[in-house]
């Protein structure tokens, strides 16, 4: 198996006290596969990326289980160890690329970096930038590249996060809701570009998301969580077909309407 979480528990520490934020936690993906994690919002979903990719607040901390990658256990890394395979074997599309790119810095440089900072030269970095941004679909690359973030629409820097969190062929891509308030034929485009990742490059992925109506689309595996708690897992199909959990059962009607 590529990629586990197993009994992951993270918790708030505020004084003396401290409150569960995720509880026993457990999901896997294996290489070249898909899987989704789905819930609405505050529902954890977002907290476990961010768990996986050591980013969470300082009063937030793991305080249970462990995180595989490849069978090495990254969550019990140091943080000089983990930035040597963040970017590189694992990678992450944030929510909000308006929030996440720097609006001072222009694109190209932007998606160069992860690729410079693993030792690409600079030739190096802005030929694999340009390349990964026409697979990204996007066209007329030069200009883009050397466009500030606000010049761009919605969809076009999604597209250049997508780019930039595959500059170093990562084995696993985290994708937070990477078709979150983009127009219809967009995301269309942005599931096409994610699929063809699929086939191409053998990536696997961890869709985030509380859209089932794309999880349909790209994942084959689906984990429901709800309240900090995985409640579900299955096949897709089997989640949409045959629902368990009542919150399961929730959802797949909102889709089906």
């Amino acid at each position: 198996m590529l990629f586990e979480i197993n009994s992951l528990s993270v918790d708030f520490f505020l004084h003396k006290e401290h409150f569960p934020i995720l509880q026993d936690i457990s999901l896997s993906i294996d290489a070249g596969e898909f899987v989704a994690l789905v819930g609405e919002s505050g529902s954890g979903k977002t907290m476990t990326s961010l768990a996986v990719m050591h980013l969470l607040p300082e009063n937030i901390r793991v305080t249970g289980g462990e995180i595989l990658l490849g069978g090495k256990n990254i969550s019990s890394m140091r943080e000089k160890e983990f930035r040597a395979i963040s970017g590189k074997e694992i990678s992450m599309i944030f929510q909000e690329p308006m929030t996440s790119l720097n609006p001072l810095i222009r694109v190209g440089k932007q998606i160069e970096e992860s690729g410079l900072i693993h030792g690409m030269n600079k030739d190096e970095a802005a030929k694999k930038a340009a390349e990964l941004a026409r697979l990204s679909g996007l066209s007329d690359t030069e200009r883009i590249l050397r466009s500030f973030p606000h010049e761009l629409s919605g969809g076009m820097k999604q597209r250049i996060m997508i780019a930039s969190s595959l500059m170093n062929s990562p084995r696993l891509l985290i994708a937070d809701e990477p078709t979150t308030a983009l127009d219809v034929s967009t995301q269309e485009e942005i599931i096409h570009i994610l699929q063809n990742l699929r086939k191409e490059r053998n990536t696997a992925m961890l869709l985030i998301s509380h859209d089932l109506s794309v999880v349909k689309k790209l994942c084959t595996r689906v984990y429901i969580m709800y309240k900090g708690r995985i409640v579900e897992s299955g096949s897709t199909e089997e989640i949409f077909k045959n629902p368990r959990h009542e919150y399961t059962m929730a959802l797949v009607q909102a889709v089906s309407k």
